[in-house]
């Protein structure tokens, strides 16, 4: 089958920042829907050429009766007549997002991405592609101005992000159709999708056709299709640009801040000096630093961070999320945790039942003093962290790729699944690794590196420690 819209830009993503290591397995999200029909195909006739395997998976949400029945049979059809393996469930979504508190289209989100995640560890695929384009771009960017955003959130989806690749992101959904249309392809259109009660669908079937109206009223489809190859054009720029201003904030926020006894000192009047956008970068490197990657600033945060670099009146404080603070304070931002926030009556020890790849893992409270002198003479296995420092209750779970955490002797947040894979472990560890975290998010990849978080200082007056088997 000839793709003769979609090939070429495949073979440039597959070349580029979706590129998947020869050998290697590589799972498709598949829902029958034009996009994900033609990934599937594109990447199914470029494997032998990539040297890949391409597996397939398709989740049932039960939410559409017969209509999800048949797009999951649909499915099945396609990778038996391509010889694709596929992975499929039906789940009632319904009540596992009752059961997870969880609603809406973000819930469904999360749900499908867990499905994802565990069809790929279960097939051994290190990366899994899903079918956006540069249509979804476009909504996305649309979406992110309507409710606010900065230029981190203009960049919109990025071709790649740990795992997950987007090999379709520079291709329009009409080239799509026209593709699959010339090999009279079929697929099959999801009704909800045309539901205006979800924003997504009222910007695609009312913003962007009175946008492309605008734009040339007597050829809307073809005015439509250059929006969203510019919106796409655009977004890659302005990543390009957010690169170089988070390369130029690492580099400053060095110089201007210190991390010191858990809290945070910054040196206001340096960094006032700096234009607009690289103090922004800067205050959101900044917030990263302790390991915040779960919770976001919004640009009410940013917004009052930068009036406290402009006020000269000490004591001045903002709110941050997970019961942090900002202080004006003699000509620097310090940022550290409430004292409400750091109680030690939400910490809870990891039960000894705990258990990673290669054993158990145990753990227990210590005082500061055994603790560091524990820390002293070390054995391999062993970790140590400042009680007063970890925030909530801690546990011993399974991690996504995509969650971020400060490795310990490194300067900058990294996303776990970048992080692994220049480390030498497993594939099986890579693809479901175990750490500690607590409230904050990942204190330790277990048996890997601890993070930067948390470390035993003099002044430490309860400290964990926790030890796990290792070979």
């Amino acid at each position: 089958m000839r793709l003769r819209r979609l090939a070429p830009g495949l073979r440039r993503a597959l070349a580029g920042p979706c590129a998947v290591p020869r050998g290697e397995r590589l799972l498709v999200a598949v829902s029958g829907g034009a996009d994900s029909v033609a990934l599937l195909l594109g990447l199914h006739g470029l494997a032998r050429e990539l040297g890949i395997s391409v597996h397939a998976a398709h989740l049932n949400h039960g939410l559409r009766g017969a209509e999800a029945d048949g797009d999951q049979a649909f499915v099945e059809a396609l990778c038996v007549g391509l010889g694709v393996p596929l992975i499929a469930a039906r789940w009632d979504c319904r009540a596992r997002m009752k059961r997870r508190r969880l609603a809406g289209q973000a819930g469904l989100r999360t749900l499908r991405r867990e499905f994802l995640v565990a069809a790929a560890r279960r097939v051994g695929a290190s990366r899994i592609a899903t079918a956006h384009t540069a249509d979804d771009q476009l909504e996305t960017l649309l979406l992110r101005l309507a409710r606010g955003t900065g230029l981190a959130g203009l960049g919109g989806m990025s071709a790649r992000s740990g795992a997950w690749i987007k090999p379709l992101l520079a291709a329009t959904r009409s080239d799509v159709e026209a593709d699959l249309r010339a090999n009279a392809h079929p697929w099959r259109e999801d009704r909800s999708n045309q539901d205006l009660a979800y924003a997504r669908s009222r910007v695609r079937h009312e913003v962007i056709p009175a946008l492309a109206r605008v734009v040339d009223r007597d050829a809307a489809a073809r005015a439509r299709s250059g929006l969203a190859r510019r919106a796409a054009a655009t977004a890659l720029e302005l990543r390009a640009a957010q690169r170089l201003l988070a390369r130029k904030g690492a580099r400053i926020l060095a110089r201007v801040a210190r991390i010191q006894s858990g809290e945070i000192a910054l040196d206001s009047r340096s960094l006032a000096t700096y234009p607009f956008a690289i103090q922004r970068t800067v205050l959101r490197l900044l917030w990263q630093r302790p390991g915040h990657a779960g919770q976001h600033l919004t640009q009410r945060h940013l917004n009052a961070l930068q009036s406290l670099l402009a006020t000269s009146r000490g004591g001045s404080r903002v709110d941050l999320p997970d019961g942090w603070q900002a202080v004006r304070d003699r000509g620097h931002i310090v940022i550290r945790r409430t004292a409400d926030s750091l109680r030690p009556a939400g910490l809870r020890p990891v039960p000894g039942s705990g258990h990673w790849a290669r054993g158990p893992v145990r753990g227990r409270w210590l005082t500061g003093a055994t603790a560091r002198d524990r820390l002293r003479s070390r054995v391999e296995g062993d970790e140590f962290f400042a009680g007063e420092a970890i925030a909530g209750g801690l546990q011993l779970r399974p991690a996504r790729p995509d969650e971020w955490f400060m490795p310990f002797g490194e300067r900058h947040p990294r996303r776990l699944g970048d992080f692994l894979s220049k480390q030498p472990v497993s594939r099986a560890f890579r693809a479901r690794p175990m750490v500690l975290a607590d409230a904050r998010g990942i204190l330790w990849v277990v048996g890997v590196r601890r993070s930067a978080r948390a470390p035993l200082i003099e002044t430490t007056r309860r400290a964990l420690w926790v030890h796990a088997e290792t070979p």
